[in-house]
């Protein structure tokens, strides 16, 4: 089973890649939040709502979005804004545990690239209770230790420019699938503990 105490020390010690050109791109950030539970230590993920014209509407991902002005440069700014935004959930920045490797993406409104910087926190306390707006159909706690198992990990068929790809991802309850950037975020993370433990 995966406690929280020594993954988070583990995770203190890891340090995230930062892209050389995140001062001079867009930039978006996105918050793994951790808790503790009976089954372990577990991230919580949410389904973005089906909105026409997002590309990523009905997926599986992470709170966050673009930083604005009132984020300055600061991704950990930006990360608990959108997380209340998204969730109402209140994070702290003394919440914050370590962040992760930026990653360039492309901006699907501007069709330019897009540094998206992913942040680490622990979840508050007191207990929250979680109130989704209109971007977040649902959420789900994912245990760190189910993403170990090797049967978990699957492909999906992803069709782009008239290709039909496969592509790793994670089977997770229904028919969601945790894949692509958001994948990338969650190897990132569990590779880091492994190295850290």
């Amino acid at each position: 089973m995966h406690e929280l105490a020594p993954i988070i020390r583990a995770l203190s010690q890891h340090r995230g890649r930062r892209h050389p050109a995140r001062r001079l791109l867009k930039r978006a950030a996105v918050a793994l939040v951790l808790r503790e539970s009976d089954q372990g230590a577990q991230m919580l993920v949410i389904e973005r709502a089906q909105r026409d014209g997002d590309p990523w509407s009905g997926h599986l991902g992470f709170p966050g979005g673009r930083l604005e002005t009132a984020d300055g440069r600061s991704g950990s700014r930006a990360a608990i804004r959108e997380t209340a935004e998204e969730l109402g959930l209140t994070l702290r920045p003394a919440d914050g545990i370590t962040r992760l490797s930026d990653i360039r993406t492309l901006d699907h409104r501007r069709r330019a690239p897009l540094i998206l910087s992913p942040f680490v926190y622990r979840w508050p306390e007191p207990e929250q209770t979680l109130i989704p707006n209109h971007e977040v159909a649902d959420w789900q706690w994912i245990t760190l230790a189910w993403l170990d198992e090797p049967s978990q990990r699957g492909t999906t068929r992803y069709r782009r420019y008239g290709l039909n790809l496969d592509l790793p991802c994670y089977d997770c309850a229904g028919q969601t699938r945790l894949w692509g950037l958001s994948l990338m975020i969650a190897d990132e993370l569990r590779h880091a503990i492994h190295r850290g433990l």
